[in-house]
């Protein structure tokens, strides 16, 4: 097995066809398929199966292209690396953030991390939490920016941003729905409003709400909070996120939720069982000064 055949055999999976993968590649299909019968042979396993259009990926091949995107993400990694050290700079930092919203104390914080270590670059993977708590794992990235909840074994956490879940909506959407003294909005208070949910959070909504004695009208479950705001943008619901995701629809009324309980941070972590690049030890530490020197001005205030 070589890196030659682990791109080859990536892009036939990606592409779906070897046909495909081989405009991709800008090769004809014999050599890729040559390339491609060498690895079945070598650990006698097939990869793919072949059909006149198409070409499905096997259980032993699903286990291959795992590990051949990760060997090919390190070694493109390592060319960068070795790159930068030949003209004078750091290595660059695998960094995985979130793609359910803004946290403008990331942003700020990069821009003044940046202005500290110049010569830093970053490698940014947008993934879900789930999807980069894989990638922490597996040391496909170095550190990761997800949200709460999430799994807390051999992992070391700096919070970020607090929020509260909001309901956003258009205004005949939100018209329907009863407030609380206090402004805010209950489940109980949008049990005529049909409602948009962040899937990762369909149990605590779920649950909440059958505490107050309402069934959620849910019109659509997403796996993106991005999509929940758009769907809400439409008009079909109400979108039922956290407050930062806002901040890409300011157009959108919004109403804040009573719940306790539908609270979320937004946290960096890394593992603390392995090693990371100096990078990357610099910008979970110059976010931990940041964070500590924030709790003590909060206090004295």
């Amino acid at each position: 097995m070589n890196l030659i055949q682990l791109q080859y055999f990536a892009a036939v999976v990606e592409e779906g066809s070897i046909s495909a993968a081989a405009r991709r590649l800008h090769l004809s299909q014999p050599p890729l398929s040559i390339q491609i019968r060498n690895l079945e042979d070598e650990y006698g396993v097939k990869l793919l199966d072949r059909g006149a259009r198409r070409a499905r990926v096997t259980p032993a091949g699903e286990v291959l292209y795992e590990y051949a995107v990760r060997i090919l993400e390190m070694t493109h990694a390592a060319e960068d690396d070795l790159e930068s050290l030949k003209a004078g700079q750091q290595t660059s930092l695998r960094l995985g953030i979130i793609s359910s919203g803004e946290c403008p104390e990331l942003l700020q914080g990069l821009a003044d991390f940046r202005r500290q270590y110049p010569d830093i670059s970053f490698r940014i993977f947008d993934r879900n939490t789930y999807e980069l708590q894989q990638d922490i794992e597996k040391q496909r990235i170095d550190l990761a920016v997800i949200r709460t909840p999430f799994q807390t074994g051999s992992i070391e956490s700096v919070t970020l941003r607090e929020e509260s879940f909001f309901a956003a909506g258009t205004e005949s959407v939100l018209s329907g729905a009863v407030c609380t003294p206090d402004g805010r909005c209950s489940l109980a208070g949008l049990a005529r409003t049909p409602v948009i949910v962040y899937r990762r959070w369909q149990d605590a909504i779920r649950e909440e709400a059958k505490k107050e004695g309402v069934k959620p009208d849910i019109v659509c479950m997403s796996d993106d909070a991005r999509t929940c705001v758009q769907w809400a943008r439409a008009g079909i619901g109400a979108a039922l996120v956290p407050e930062s995701v806002l901040l890409l629809t300011p157009e959108l009324g919004r109403l804040e939720l009573a719940e306790e309980v539908l609270h979320t941070k937004v946290c960096l972590i890394r593992r603390t069982d392995r090693s990371v690049s100096g990078s990357a030890e610099k910008l979970f530490h110059f976010f931990a000064r940041r964070t500590e020197a924030e709790v003590h001005r909060n206090a004295i205030l």
